[in-house]
């Protein structure tokens, strides 16, 4: 009888998504090749996987909800068929789909759409249609569905044809219906236009030629490149009224993003009969095809789709996804010419903006995307991409009160003329003053500065300015201009080195009334007031202005204001900051971010009035300023600035600060309440965060160092080798030993004890210019510290600077980490910092030896097997390396740990200026905060499961942030694969245990250089878990062609392009799974040598009727026609040469070792697309 194949698992691109909002329940559906999948967005549970076409692709999912008849209704269209699909849960959380019988057009479905039964329409309303959709040649068709109420059958669909647009071949499609019952249709081509046209779906059409019931509206020309994706922006506007403005996104092959102004008004509109494509490039180009807003380039490669996350009156962001496997979200600015008003019906200049990016998946191409807009002004984003990986994650919607991109995109035609003057004067005394006029009023006189460089370039140095500014008022130099005032500053630079430096720098800041601006001019550098040329131009906030049109411009209130300038190749962003209170400028700010080939550093400046440069300060960048925190104490806390953060728990935190104070950090309440951010991080406010003085310790002053030990001790060093314990019960800090010199470096851990109500601490301390290092240790109890009772000092070998430790309780070890592995008996990570050891749980009792974890500043993770051995009353101890990996964190990792729920690896580190947490047992990215990058104070608490990113504590500027999260950054509902095209698989021969099951080891290569190891488990009956990830392997630099595991299963083979050949030992390591080692690497055949091994086959050698497992023959075709068989010996990691032999005017060559080595004589086939040839 034969054997029938039965499918266990799939894994495919994954090519529509769509989010359903039913109230009380989201649910998440995704489309799969010929498969619809239904998530539930609370669980991340597989309610129904179905099958929904015979033949084509999921390429388009729309969902409806009928809350009445408490079911779903959702359009579901590939290729040519389209179906309608009903879905209602029930009370298990279980959902039943009913599945009309799939509708196959004449024509491929670009999009489609529902829309209400609107009853000025008809006074049938059963006739009504429910839904449209488009076709790829423009053509716009109804959906019915005939069915009978009494009958459970869903019924069969039907179409009929509306109205045809301008003939052309459509990318991309976005349909519309508004309530005056007219479709809107924006179509992007082949030949990078845009089209935009609308019909009356409730017009009577006869039949004859449908393209007169289509109105042409706009058509867009700009791109250079096949239009990929389009949107309309379906805002209040769009749905309440009828075709009086809208706003279109497209993105293209070009790479770029731009934004259209479709004013739609009916009297404009023309037929259908406008030319498209290359034809349409000679004839005379229509005024509404120059209507470009703005446009960007985006993304590393191709832009496929975009969506409005919001479009209002006031505000307008979106988000885009690309070929590049991101998603990134741009901020619309609208921008004033030079010289014109704000209030004029002359049409306005665009920018887009780029905020964030957000890498969550691998490889390329993220193909399907949808956007839900959710009550707590966040919008749920949903991807699935090529990798086959389903992400969810949130991010906030535009605040027009925090941000500087406040746009009027809807109002332009609705905004009366309004006259300006020129501010207050005897003629006008009732005119309110501008933001730009009120700021320049205010900032006249003197200021007390305090500015803070930090600089990403050593050319360049970081470090503290302080000093006087003066704004001193003068007759204008210029006559296009009303008031003018002479910047001077004046103060004394420290660099982070300790070198102090006078300075000084002046400016010319000019107000022109009638454009109601305020530019800043540079100063010729021979003289020591004349203008020389603009510096840039500030540019307040729409909201502000609008504020003051109306008339609501509060006494307390915020302005802020951006200015940018081009110097060569530099590039300056001036960002101010004008606060005002009870109606006069208490305090401002100003920051300058520059960025060029030889420059990278910000200048954050405060500006305080001389009377008042004491008094406590406000929030800064909606940032919780140091001085502000620290509130309640003496008068010279307002200038202090903390130095260290040492978490106690996830509520608490201890800081010291310059003066030598330590403060005890709360949140209000027992847990993070109120802080608690699944979406984009955000500093918290100081009603959340309250601190108060633990103690003052004079040598403490200038320079401290601390380490905390579990959630109850926190250890403290000073610059004269003084040491102190806080404990978190009596909040008293107690005196430790002295150690003479400046404390370097202090590392700390709890020890295993039998007493439970006791605390075993161990510590090591290093001192400056000393190669001893202090290990001392004390017991603690909830009242009191009992004293040292251990204190060894430990000679450390030349150059050997400890930067991490580990304190091992099975083997009773100390381990000490360099900083440089040269220094070390075993290099681990070359030439860098070891910054973490851990000791690694078992997971496995059966698992022979322990094992250490250890990460480097090289971003390299290894996993180490620690050998012991007693000999002559003296211990051996020996590393080898098991596993070597490189997270995608790095490239700097700072620390580590296994989580206590589950036992996750969770890794964290800053990748360039944030700081990101990586789960690397589910390979996942919880955490990632922009602070600025690593060179500055910060503190980390991880969370207790390694999935809710923890708690992180940071400076910046002078400004402490904190950021909490309960969940993840994003959520992945589907793992994923490889990113590019698989181009082989091996199967391990050997059965392992994982998590109490067998399976086989299975590993898939790919062209994105990538090696994935998963473990297949046969008969798991639920399929979605049927294969695990439980590594990837990244070494090779080209597209991988062939995978072979040996006989054993000990070594896995590897072969790519540039002759890259590996050998990879494969071995059982506890909490990953399994640890993969580099054991060997086949020299290449010349040192210029670029051949491609397009195949080879790998034989255990057999010697005196014995098989070697650590000796194995390896024969390799070449591109260039020859055959080599190697020796490969992968624990001496060696490769010998043993033959060469070539086959002639053939390129592609397969080899097979038939037999294994018998003495000297190797039996070898290789075949060909022609010719078997034996050896």
């Amino acid at each position: 009888m034969p054997s029938i194949l039965e499918l266990g698992h799939v894994l495919v691109p994954v090519t529509a998504a769509a989010i359903a909002n039913l109230g009380s329940k989201i649910l998440l559906l995704v489309g799969e090749g010929r498969r619809l999948k239904v998530f539930d967005n609370g669980s991340k549970r597989v309610l129904r996987s179905l099958r929904v076409f015979k033949s084509q692709s999921v390429h388009g999912i729309q969902c409806q909800w009928d809350e009445e008849a408490g079911h779903l209704v959702c359009l579901v269209w590939g290729g040519k068929a389209i179906t309608l699909l009903l879905l209602k849960l029930d009370t298990s959380d279980s959902c039943a789909i009913s599945l009309t019988e799939e509708l196959l057009t004449d024509d491929w479905i670009s999009h489609s759409c529902f829309f209400t039964n609107f009853r000025h329409l008809s006074d049938d309303l059963s006739s009504l249609p429910r839904a449209i959709f488009l076709t790829s040649h423009n053509v716009l068709y109804t959906l019915k569905l005939d069915s009978s109420p009494q009958s459970r059958d869903p019924g069969k669909l039907s179409c009929e044809l509306v109205a045809a647009g301008p003939f052309s071949v459509l990318y991309s499609a976005h349909v519309v219906v508004i309530a005056s019952g007219q479709a809107l249709v924006t179509a992007g081509t082949v030949f990078g236009e845009v089209l935009v046209w609308s019909t009356d779906l409730g017009a009577a059409h006869d039949g004859s030629d449908v393209s007169i019931y289509a109105s042409m509206l706009c058509t867009f020309r700009g791109h250079e490149g096949s239009v990929f994706g389009v949107t309309i922006a379906e805002t209040p506007s769009t749905m309440d009224h009828s075709l009086s403005s809208h706003i279109v996104a497209s993105c293209s092959d070009d790479r770029t993003i731009r934004i259209w102004d479709a004013l739609t008004a009916s009297s404009g509109s023309t037929k259908t009969g406008t030319e498209t494509g290359f034809r349409s490039q000679l004839t005379k180009r229509d005024p509404k095809s120059e209507r470009c807003l703005a446009s960007t380039m985006g993304h590393l490669s191709r832009i496929w789709s975009l969506g409005f996350l919001s479009c209002s009156d006031e505000a307008a962001n979106l988000i885009s996804f690309g070929e590049d496997s991101t998603s990134q979200t741009w901020q619309i600015v609208k921008k004033f010419a030079q010289g014109t008003s704000t209030n004029t019906n002359k049409p306005h200049t665009y920018e887009i903006r780029h905020d964030e990016s957000y890498a969550y998946h691998i490889g390329k191409n993220i193909w399907a995307a949808a956007v839900d807009l959710q009550k707590n002004n966040v919008s749920q984003i949903l991807t699935g991409g090529a990798d086959g990986r389903i992400v969810s994650y949130s991010i906030p919607n535009f605040d027009v009160q925090k941000s500087t991109a406040n746009v009027s995109l809807l109002r332009r035609s609705a905004n009366k003329e309004r006259s300006i003057s020129r501010g207050p004067s005897k003629n006008n005394p009732s005119q309110p003053l501008s933001p730009a006029e009120r700021a320049f009023s205010a900032i006249h006189g003197q200021w007390h500065l305090h500015r803070v460089l930090e600089s990403a370039n050593l050319a360049y140095p970081s470090g503290l300015f302080k000093g006087t500014a003066s704004l001193t008022q003068r007759p204008p130099t210029d006559d296009k201009y009303d008031a003018e005032y002479l910047y001077v500053e004046e103060g004394e630079l420290t660099t982070q080195t300790g070198l102090a430096m006078r300075g000084s720098r002046r400016y010319v800041y000019r107000l022109q009334r009638a454009s109601r601006s305020i530019t800043a001019w540079f100063v010729k550098a021979d003289t020591v007031s004349s203008v020389d040329y603009l510096f840039h131009r500030v540019e307040f906030s729409n909201i502000a202005k609008q504020m003051v049109e109306d008339e609501l411009l509060p006494i307390d209130s915020v302005s802020t204001a951006k200015g940018n300038h081009l110097c060569i190749n530099d590039d300056y962003v001036a960002e101010y900051k004008f606060q005002y209170k009870d109606g006069s400028l208490s305090q401002w700010y100003l920051k300058y971010t520059v960025k060029g080939p030889k420059k990278d550093y910000t200048a954050s400046a405060s500006y305080t009035r001389t009377a008042e440069a004491d008094g406590p300060s406000a929030e800064s960048m909606d940032m919780v300023q140091e001085r502000d925190l620290i509130r309640g104490q003496k008068s010279n806390v307002g200038s202090d600035t903390f130095k260290n953060y040492c978490w106690i728990g996830r509520s608490e935190v201890i800081a010291t600060t310059a003066s030598g104070c330590i403060y005890l950090g709360t949140f209000d309440g027992n847990d993070t309440t109120g802080i608690s951010l699944p979406i984009r991080n955000e500093a918290t406010k100081s009603r959340q965060l309250s601190w108060c003085l633990v103690d003052q310790i004079p040598e403490l002053h200038s320079y401290s160092i601390a380490v905390s030990v579990s959630d109850h001790t926190v250890i403290l060093g000073a610059a004269n080798g003084n040491l102190y314990c806080y404990q978190r019960s009596s909040q008293e800090v107690v005196a430790l030993p002295n150690l003479s010199h400046k404390i370097s470096g202090l590392f700390a851990e709890e020890l295993e004890n039998s007493k439970k109500t006791n605390r075993n601490v161990a510590a090591i301390a290093c001192c400056v210019g000393d190669t001893t290092a202090y290990y001392f240790s004390f017991i603690t109890d909830d009242a009191k510290l009992e004293g040292v009772s251990a204190f060894v000092k430990l000679t450390m070998p030349t150059s050997f600077i400890v930067t991490s430790v580990c304190f091992t309780a099975v083997e009773n070890l100390l381990i000490l980490g360099p900083i440089s592995a040269l220094c070390c008996v075993r290099q681990i990570h070359v030439d860098d910092a070891i910054t973490t050891i851990k000791s690694v749980p078992k997971d496995d009792p059966e698992m022979i030896g322990n094992f250490l974890l250890t990460a480097g500043c090289d971003g390299k993770l290894a996993l180490h097997r620690v050998h012991t051995r007693q000999e002559d009353g003296k211990m051996t101890v020996k590393l080898e390396r098991v596993h070597t990996t490189v997270p995608p964190l790095g490239p700097n990792l700072e620390g580590a740990c296994f989580t206590s729920e589950n036992q996750d690896l969770l890794l964290w580190g800053f990748r360039s200026t944030d700081f990101v947490v990586w789960n690397e047992t589910k390979r996942i990215e919880v955490m990632r905060v922009p602070c600025g990058g690593a060179h500055r104070s910060w503190a980390y608490s991880p969370s207790d499961d390694g999935q809710d990113g923890g708690v992180f504590i940071w400076t910046k500027a002078s400004i402490c942030n904190v950021q909490a999260q309960s969940t993840a950054s994003h959520r992945v509902l589907q793992p994923g694969g490889h990113g590019r095209e698989i181009k082989a698989i091996a199967i391990c021969p050997l059965r392992i245990k994982l998590d109490s099951e067998y399976g086989y080891l299975v590993a898939t290569a790919a062209e994105d250089t990538t090696i994935r190891i998963s473990h297949a488990i046969v008969d798991k009956e639920d399929s979605s878990q049927a294969m695990r990830c439980l590594g990837v392997i990244s070494k090779h630099n080209t597209g991988i062609q062939q995978l072979q595991w040996s006989s054993d299963g000990r070594y896995l083979f590897s072969a790519a392009g540039l002759e890259e050949f590996y050998v990879w030992r494969i071995q059982r390591v506890p909490c990953l799974g399994i640890g993969f080692l580099c054991s060997a690497q086949c020299p290449k055949v010349t040192e210029y040598s670029d051949l491609r091994i397009t195949g080879f086959d790998v034989e255990a050698i057999c010697a005196n009727g014995k098989m070697e497992h650590d000796r194995y023959a390896v024969a390799m075709a070449y591109s260039d026609s020859t055959i080599r068989v190697r020796n490969s010996t992968p624990q001496a990691e060696t490769f010998s040469s043993l033959v060469t032999g070539m086959v002639f005017g053939y390129k592609h060559v397969r080899p097979r070792l038939q037999a294994t080595l018998l003495g000297h004589v190797p039996k070898l086939l290789s075949n060909t697309d022609q010719v078997l040839t034996a050896w």
